[in-house]
């Protein structure tokens, strides 16, 4: 049996909900691999929480590199702590391949197993920032508004650094369906045509609810990966149409590709709901892992030596195409944009 960890965060309020597309995107390659017939030796992929402790995830990462059977792990999307985990898991050998936008100066440790398989946050946010500066009347500029999260202050200030479009309120605030009179209050005064909310589903819906309320629906919305989640569109209804977010992971439901159809009608075969954010992007990400198993890797040496020997994968999200220092080649790092019609993210093209 060979296993391959899953490194995830559950702190955040709805973390679960936000990496479990991922989660069961990746076990659906296992899956089918498995009733394929396709692997020499079982594989099994092996979830872990590192609760966003420090010390809680020393643990995760000794628990992975103490047992030989661990080939592999994949950092789950908005995976905190990384640098930490990559120094451990450099030093064992063990490859990594994340889908977690965060840490831009992860390639810079000259980790020869780690790989990032999705654009960075510097990336997003500036696909974010560009696509705030073509809009038109925005008053007197944008708002920066934030929950104090990792992922939401990096994203926040990549686009404060991309943006041209003048900043007239930069605010760290808690959210609360009573209690957020205050930030509404400020973004009234700042008088900005577009927020720009860095945080997660649940909380951007509240706020652009109350935006609404107070007759604010004229102020566009806008965010991040964080905000694409169903939480937000559960919650929000009506009042989220127009919000604009942008997130490194496809949408594959207008693709006409055979496979990336199968894979959809598997993965809601086998969940219950078409695939979510970063689905495929980690079948990619497993089907790297096991096709080198598949070619008779069996250890974590052999598993690292064959994936520093592909240097690009044709994949269902994408052609990952990897520079020598583990990111992505522009080209392939891809950041896309979706606005909610009806409900619905529809992704958007131009």
């Amino acid at each position: 049996m060979l296993k391959i960890a899953f490194i995830e965060d559950l702190a955040p309020e709805d973390a679960q909900t936000r990496t479990a597309p991922a989660y069961q995107g990746a076990r659906l390659a296992v899956d089918t691999a498995t009733l394929g017939e396709r692997l020499p030796v079982p594989v099994e992929i092996v979830a872990l929480d590192t609760k966003g402790d420090p010390s809680t995830a020393a643990d995760v990462v000794r628990t992975i590199v103490d047992d030989q059977s661990f080939v592999g792990a994949i950092g789950a999307p908005l995976l905190t702590g990384q640098a930490s985990i990559g120094v451990a898991m450099d030093a064992a050998g063990l490859p990594m391949i994340t889908l977690s936008t965060l840490g831009p100066d992860l390639s810079r440790n000259g980790w020869t197993g780690w790989r990032r398989a999705v654009a960075g946050q510097t990336r997003e946010a500036a696909v974010l920032a560009d696509h705030i500066d073509g809009m038109r009347r925005l008053g007197a500029g944008a708002c920066l508004i934030g929950d104090g999260s990792p992922a939401s202050i990096g994203l926040l200030h990549g686009v404060a650094r991309a943006i041209s479009t003048p900043v007239a309120l930069r605010m760290r605030a808690a959210i609360e369906r009573n209690g957020s009179d205050r930030v509404v209050a400020a973004i009234a005064a700042a008088g900005c045509g577009v927020v720009v909310w860095g945080g997660f589903g649940a909380e951007g819906a509240v706020l652009r609810q109350q935006l609404v309320e107070q007759g604010l629906r004229s102020v566009r919305f806008v965010g991040g990966e964080g905000l694409k989640d169903p939480t937000f569109l559960s919650v929000v209804g009506e009042a989220g149409a127009g919000t604009v977010v942008v997130c490194p992971c496809v949408d594959l439901t207008t693709s006409t590709r055979f496979a990336a159809q199968r894979f959809i009608q598997d993965y809601q075969s086998d969940f219950g709901l078409p695939p979510g954010p970063y689905a495929a992007e980690a079948w990619d990400v497993m089907r790297m892992f096991l096709q080198a198993i598949e070619r008779g890797a069996a250890t974590r040496s052999q598993v690292a030596a064959a994936l520093s020997a592909t240097s690009s994968f044709e994949g269902l999200a994408d052609t990952y195409v990897f520079e020598p220092s583990g990111e992505l080649v522009p080209s392939s790092a891809q950041v896309h944009v979706f606005r909610d019609e009806g409900g619905r993210w529809i992704p958007q093209t131009g």
